[in-house]
């Protein structure tokens, strides 16, 4: 089964929904609430951070960058980037969006194209948030805790087209309606478990990581 596979035959996607369920099924119990818990953690790292910016509107302050934005930031600097150095980078990005200063200003552990995403995320052009599935549903995952959408990195990919235990060269890009399919099957498998899509996710994450860099 090829990932292009998914958009033209039932059988592909039922391959697909097997082996995610593989990989949830390989997870040990520490594994399965690591995944439960990453992305409530992840979502009180970024409601934490939007809490520290404010402006003046009307009379009254508000937050400056909802939870939304900063975890769409978070996600645009994350190609490359450890979740600590991430969270470091964001930071830098909207201090430097709340003084008005370029992104010339700042340093970051990423690509250049991705920091200059991160900065327009934060000056509020949604545009760069939506048009991008993974970016978009990372945020709304970390942000707001949506279980409408699942954040399909190349983990998951690699999930959804192996068992092996052994690290192996597979397909890790995708088009737009690939990931619809994908996150779709995804939560078709995450309803079976009676979790979240999100949580699934992690879940799976967690567990074909954790065996790949352990060979």
């Amino acid at each position: 089964m090829t990932l292009s596979d998914v958009t033209k035959n039932a059988m592909a996607r039922a391959t697909l929904r097997s082996n995610l369920r593989h990989w949830y099924n390989q997870a040990s119990d520490e594994e399965i609430q690591d995944g439960l818990n990453w992305y409530a953690r992840a979502n009180d790292v970024a409601s934490d951070l939007a809490c520290d910016y404010f402006e003046k509107r009307e009379g009254r302050y508000i937050i400056k960058f909802p939870p939304l934005v900063t975890a769409g930031v978070i996600s645009a600097l994350s190609p490359n980037n450890k979740w600590k150095r991430n969270l470091i980078d964001a930071r830098a990005v909207l201090d430097a969006v709340d003084g008005n200063q370029p992104s010339d200003a700042v340093k970051v552990c990423t690509y250049n194209a991705n920091k200059l995403k991160a900065f327009e995320i934060a000056r509020g052009n949604q545009e760069i948030l939506t048009k991008s599935p993974k970016t978009y549903a990372f945020a709304k995952n970390v942000g707001e805790l949506d279980d409408k959408f699942v954040t399909i990195d190349v983990w998951h990919l690699r999930a959804c087209q192996t068992r092996s235990n052994k690290r192996k060269e597979l397909q890790s890009t995708i088009t737009p309606l690939q990931y619809k399919i994908i996150q779709e099957e995804t939560l078709k498998v995450a309803k079976e478990f009676g979790i979240k899509g999100y949580e699934f996710q992690a879940i799976v994450w967690v567990a074909i990581r954790n065996r790949w860099n352990n060979q």
